[in-house]
């Protein structure tokens, strides 16, 4: 497990991490690497039966992706210095443990490590950033996936 993230991150390595977001719930997501416009077209006619699902597919979309992106569904904690966010904290805007989360970005990925028999994933960054990723109790889904520009997508199962 350890050789195969070695693999899967090298192309990240040396790379500035940007807009990293926590999502609802425990998600976090971040960008590797140069940025990228992706554009989604309207679509015509939907079968949704949301207003608002429905308003949004007849709606142009875009967004800034970066050659990699990491989706992560499982714990982690975000540490900056001597303050962290831990994925199960409460959002408070503007607080020192959200500052976390706005200090990791612009920072460059120098190492990963696979620990605890690839049950964890630790990633250090050059300015005093590292994330720390973890299973959940009892859950069985997959901790993290990593996105690339290419279309080319590799998780990482816990079991």
């Amino acid at each position: 497990m350890k050789k195969q993230l070695e693999v899967v991150f090298t192309p990240l390595i040396g790379s500035l991490v940007w807009n990293v977001h926590r999502g609802e719930g425990r998600y976090l997501t971040m960008e590797f690497g140069r940025p990228h416009l992706c554009v989604r077209e309207p679509h015509g006619r939907s079968s949704a039966t949301s207003k608002r699902v429905q308003r949004m597919l007849r709606m142009r979309g875009a967004y800034i992706h970066g050659d990699w992106h990491l989706f992560v569904q499982g714990d982690w904690k975000v540490a900056v210095e001597d303050d962290w966010l831990h994925s199960d904290d409460e959002i408070v805007p503007h607080s020192l443990k959200e500052d976390c989360l706005r200090n990791l970005g612009g920072q460059r990925l120098v190492s990963v490590e696979a620990v605890e028999d690839g049950r964890r994933l630790n990633l250090v960054f050059d300015l005093t950033g590292k994330l720390e990723i973890w299973p959940p109790a009892g859950d069985d889904d997959t901790q993290w996936s990593l996105h690339g520009w290419d279309g080319n997508t590799v998780g990482a199962d816990h079991d």
